[in-house]
């Protein structure tokens, strides 16, 4: 097929704040995150005019959207609490070749309380049951659809390659070199909680993992409140195997502000750099 089709699609979901997207401090950072990337599932089927999210690669092979990097901005989860309805705005389009992004708003009323930018990119599984052998995959009969030239995303592949590559000085207001390290979290993912329908551990989850490292390395006495984050993502493990957190404060006495690397402990390849900013308990006013 090699009819354009749309450019980008707007979809827009309402919600009511329950115990099963609600945690200590507001709504679930982790239920945003799936919420988000189900919406951009869900939009990327629209985008290519399918009825539901059902793609094959050239050669047949069941292809899913792999995120590669995830944004999150202005987060302000304490203002949503029991009982309070909220909605999602997400607009998708074309961000490469293969990759594709999507801009969620997290909406209170008329007021934005939080942005999250997922950008993705369709992979298919070349080896049966093996997740390192995940690699990128071209769709079969996929209309070709115009590429956005957005400059933000453009920056965010760019530093995504960076990062993974460790040619980096300074990100989110880290210096690298001046970082303190904590001793190695150690953390064995189990299939029936940390993996998804497609027998990868979940995008999500890279969030979840960090938030254990954090609150058992910083030995926090009350969670903090997360602002922003950012998730780089360079690869998948299997079932059985472990990940190893290595995390890094701006200081010894800085836990506002950190950088996480997630490693593979069978081979230890790197497969996550994550940023986050957070304040501390006392500044988390619920409005």
């Amino acid at each position: 097929m090699h009819d354009d089709t749309a450019s980008e699609v707007q979809l827009h979901a309402t919600f009511l704040a329950s115990m099963s997207n609600l945690a200590y401090t507001g709504l679930s950072e982790n239920w945003l995150l799936k919420e988000c990337g189900h919406q951009h599932w869900m939009a990327l089927a629209a985008l290519y005019d399918r009825a539901v999210p059902d793609f094959r690669d050239a050669q047949g092979r069941i292809a899913y959207a792999a995120f590669t990097q995830m944004k999150s901005q202005g987060l302000q989860l304490q203002a949503i609490t029991e009982n309070r309805a909220f909605a999602l705005q997400t607009t998708l389009s074309r961000a490469g070749q293969n990759r594709h992004a999507s801009t969620q708003r997290l909406l209170l009323g008329e007021r934005c309380v939080g942005r999250v930018t997922l950008v993705s990119s369709f992979v298919s599984r070349h080896v049966p049951g093996d997740n390192r052998s995940v690699a990128k995959a071209c769709l079969r009969d996929a209309p070709t659809v115009a590429s956005s030239s957005d400059a933000e995303l453009q920056a965010l592949y760019h530093l995504s390659k960076q990062l993974r590559s460790g040619a980096w000085h300074s990100h989110f207001e880290l210096v690298k070199a001046q970082c303190c390290s904590l001793p190695a979290f150690a953390f064995k993912p189990c299939p029936d909680v940390d993996y998804n329908g497609a027998e990868l551990f979940y995008f999500a989850n890279f969030q979840a993992v960090v938030e254990r490292a954090e609150w058992q390395l910083l030995k926090m006495r009350r969670p903090g409140q997360v602002r922003q984050r950012e998730i780089h993502y360079y690869g998948n493990l299997n079932i059985h195997d472990s990940l190893l957190l290595r995390l890094h404060t701006a200081s010894p006495t800085c836990q506002s502000r950190h950088w996480c690397e997630l490693v593979r402990q069978s081979d230890g390849t790197k497969l996550a750099d994550i940023f986050t900013e957070k304040t501390g308990p006392s500044e988390c006013t619920r409005p």
